[in-house]
């Protein structure tokens, strides 16, 4: 029950702001804005180091699965090798 007139005071109180505080509200708002802007498509960039740490990252995490999959191979070829030629 409290909460049914929430946006009835959420609007109160931007009013409130509005009275005290005057276009400075607005002003700051704008600036805010912006500068959240700003941060977003900074943070958003990729550049070729991002790449290459990202293909490096890749490597290292798949790297070791492959080698113990490729000797495993050679393993159970000379093996059969081996079992052919004896």
């Amino acid at each position: 029950m409290l909460f049914i007139k929430k946006k009835n005071v959420e609007e109160d109180v931007q009013k409130i702001r509005e009275y005290t505080l005057g276009g400075q509200l607005e002003e700051e708002l704008k600036e805010e804005a912006k500068a959240e802007a700003r941060r977003k498509e900074i943070a958003s960039e990729f550049t070729w180091k991002d790449i290459l740490a990202m293909t490096i990252a890749i490597i290292e995490v798949l790297l070791p699965y492959f080698l113990v999959m490729i000797g495993g191979m050679m393993v159970i070829y000379f093996l059969l090798q081996y079992l052919a030629h004896r």
